[in-house]
């Protein structure tokens, strides 16, 4: 391991530390949710057994009382709604799921500590029987709605400022992406493991139009196109950290999915937007359109792995 990486790992170490990795709730079982049927491939297609993990891109896909952690139409506290992985379609695989993914996860959450009462560890749903894992992860581990809230409702230089203060948390990511890629690995031994990165949702800066968009800029709010440069550059730091993690793992199991550009024409601001905006049912996260197009484009991914051979259980 390289002297950066190195420190990294021990800066994801202390931060996983400090915000209650081994809690509790470690002491109690927890039973797994129900695993779901999903997708619309012929009887004759290998079931393939899929664990995703992660956090609320990959879950939330209806809102939630997070005052007292009731859900509002969807059977989990960790709002687990009709979100992508429900929505894969595979015309060559059938998929038996286990949905774990929970709405504000961190990387401590999938492995070491329950991110809600009654929920498990995700990566307790992994075994030597899963096929395939996908997995989403590090918005929340590198302090995305504290640089968000900064850049929308304060002044430029308050954005630049809260995005500095994170860059310690930003930089620990690949140490802390190491060590969950791995513990992945080892717990599901048989299976392919896809790295599912984020859409980019946000307009670019100056694009045309931006002053009268309602769902990004309102009074009140103060988000500019320096600010939107900020978010960017965060956004891509932690891809880095991803492509880094993964580079350093050298697993030929471990593999990227790059959904970078799976809103293209779509992003917040379009007529037709795939992200909710700023009043949105769950604020600057894929809508129902948003969730049905990643669906589309990874199960058009896993047909293609599975022509390849490279699914687990599915020659």
């Amino acid at each position: 391991m390289n002297i950066r990486i190195l420190v990294s790992a021990l800066l994801g170490a202390l931060l996983a530390f400090a915000i209650g990795v081994g809690g509790p709730g470690l002491a109690f079982d927890a039973p797994l949710p129900p695993t779901l049927r999903v997708g619309s491939a012929p009887v004759s297609a290998p079931e393939i057994d899929l664990v995703v993990l992660g956090d609320s891109y990959a879950s939330a896909a209806t809102p939630f009382d997070r005052g007292t952690l009731n859900l509002l139409g969807a059977p989990s506290v960790c709002a687990r709604g009709p979100a992508w992985p429900r929505l894969l379609r595979p015309s060559a695989i059938r998929l038996s799921l286990t949905h774990v993914s929970c709405s504000g996860a961190v990387i401590p959450d999938l492995l070491d500590r329950r991110a809600r009462a009654g929920e498990p560890v995700q990566v307790q749903a992994l075994s030597d029987t899963t096929d395939l894992v996908m997995l989403a992860i590090g918005g929340n581990d590198t302090g995305f709605s504290e640089v968000f809230a900064a850049c929308r409702f304060e002044a430029p230089a308050r954005c630049a400022e809260a995005a500095a203060r994170v860059a310690p948390r930003v930089e620990a990511l690949t140490g802390s992406l190491v060590r969950l890629y791995q513990e992945v690995l080892r717990r599901a031994p048989n299976a392919l493991v896809l790295v599912v990165l984020y859409a980019d949702s946000l307009p670019e800066p100056g694009s045309p139009g931006l002053d009268a968009c309602v769902a990004l800029r309102a009074p009140g709010d103060d988000l500019s196109d320096a600010d939107l440069r900020v978010i960017a550059e965060w956004g891509r730091a932690i891809t880095d950290r991803v492509l880094e993690a993964i580079a350093w793992v050298a697993d030929p199991r471990l593999q990227l999915v790059d959904l970078a550009d799976a809103f293209a024409g779509h992003r917040i601001c379009a007529e037709e937007a795939w992200q909710w905006g700023r009043d949105g049912a769950i604020p600057f996260h894929p809508n129902a359109a948003g969730h049905a197009a990643l669906a589309e484009r990874l199960s058009k991914h896993l047909d293609q792995l599975a022509a390849a051979g490279a699914i687990p259980g599915a020659p």
